[in-house]
């Protein structure tokens, strides 16, 4: 019995069989010039296997044989998409809508780049609306939930991801937001569970690797209390975070002021004040140091990121550099040492800082934590009052930059 040809361009390429495809397809296109469907389809094959000019150059005859196509217009869209030109992907999409409007895929095609350029409630929309017309399309359910919960500022409906994990167990993505609901939650077993499950089914999702290191990370109770209240905080109005900051700040200096100014009141204010200090430190420090612990295992080092990974290590160094130091000042004669194990351990701060940003931002950043390190170690060698000042350079350097992250 003959099979059907895009039935066996598609098996072809379940089977991982790229070349078979595209001979299918070539032995189509001489056979039938004129079939734009037969363009669209070695377009995807090419684009699949990384051949973008060759996909490119396809879909364009596509278009051009078969212009009130809709596949080759979604073909087109999903090229584009793949390349980043998000304009693009939509406008081929929505032609291909135009043509066919129950057409499912170049629906969610549109989702998928309005997703890209941050359009989650139009993404909402489109996504509902296949769910509520194919209630078994993954896809659509999944995306669906993803933009409601951003709609929501990033709050996570439980019972939807439960729902949708219930529906499509076998859905990476499912499991990692049902994962997250969890973690959120304060269940760092369930968590676990799911992003491990996650990762089982695609072992390249980042959004369950990332939850997986913080659910290791989560083991260590003042680190789980510390997770908690960031995922609070990040869900804050930009200016009620700002306003709870500057408020910190505010607060540590006054009643630093009056512990000063009324020695029967230090004994309450002085733990406030080292607590404030040690949770300031704990919310810099915490993710380096347990990504350092994490990195003595091997499957902790393939969860890592080389971004990650290198954080541990330089805050680990700075941290190990500043312990010797210590060292020699409590055990020698060695005093300056002091100076400089303050400096290059407070270094620490804007190390950290450095590697939650990205590009121009993390150079600049990098280059205020080396020229404190570097400060802070010439201190140990200079006289006063030269040693002070560099010392002081260096706190400065490590204050602009926690501040400018």
């Amino acid at each position: 019995m003959q099979h059907d040809p895009v039935e066996q361009v598609f098996e072809y390429l379940a089977d991982g069989q790229h070349g078979a495809a595209l001979g299918e397809l070539d032995r189509l296109i001489r056979e039938e010039p004129y079939h734009g469907l037969w363009f669209a389809l070695r377009a995807l094959v090419h684009a699949d296997s990384g051949h973008i000019e060759q996909a490119l150059e396809d879909a364009r005859a596509g278009r051009e044989v078969a212009p009130d196509h809709p596949f080759v217009h979604y073909v087109s869209g999903a090229i584009a998409l793949h390349q980043g030109e998000v304009i693009s992907a939509i406008q081929s999409a929505q032609r291909a809508q135009q043509l066919d409007p129950t057409y499912a895929d170049a629906i969610l095609l549109e989702a998928r780049a309005r997703a890209m350029a941050g359009q989650w409630p139009r993404v909402a929309e489109l996504a509902e609306r296949i769910s509520q017309r194919e209630p078994d399309n993954e896809e659509a359910a999944v995306l669906a939930t993803i933009a409601r919960g951003v709609v929501r500022d990033g709050v996570l409906d439980e019972a939807a991801w439960t729902s949708v994990v219930e529906r499509f167990p076998l859905n990476p993505v499912a499991r990692t937001g049902s994962g997250w609901t969890h973690l959120t939650r304060g269940r760092i077993n369930a968590a676990q569970a799911q992003f491990e499950q996650a990762l089982a089914l695609d072992p390249s999702l980042t959004w369950a690797k990332e939850g997986l290191v913080l659910a290791l990370k989560a083991r260590n109770p003042a680190y789980a209390l510390l997770l908690r209240f960031f995922l609070w905080f990040g869900r804050l109005p930009q200016h009620t975070r700002t306003l709870l900051l500057v408020g910190g700040v505010l607060g540590y200096n006054f009643l630093r002021r009056t512990a000063g100014a009324n020695p029967e009141a230090k004994p309450l204010i002085t733990p406030i004040l080292i607590a404030y200090v040690g949770f300031v430190l704990l919310s810099w420090l915490a993710d380096p140091l347990l990504n350092l612990l994490l990195m003595a295992r091997p499957e902790g080092r393939r969860l890592l990121n080389a971004d990650e990974r290198r954080s541990a290590t330089l805050v680990a160094g700075c941290l190990g550099t500043a312990l010797i130091l210590a060292a020699f000042a409590m055990f020698t004669e060695w005093t300056n040492a002091g100076l400089g194990a303050f400096g290059v351990g407070f270094t620490t701060l804007a190390i950290a800082a450095a590697y939650q940003r990205q590009g121009t931002r993390r150079v600049q950043l990098q280059t205020l934590a080396a020229f404190s390190f570097g400060a802070s170690l010439a201190a140990t060698v200079t006289a006063a009052p030269l040693s002070g000042l560099l010392l002081g350079l260096a706190i400065l350097c490590v204050v602009v930059g926690t501040w400018m992250s």
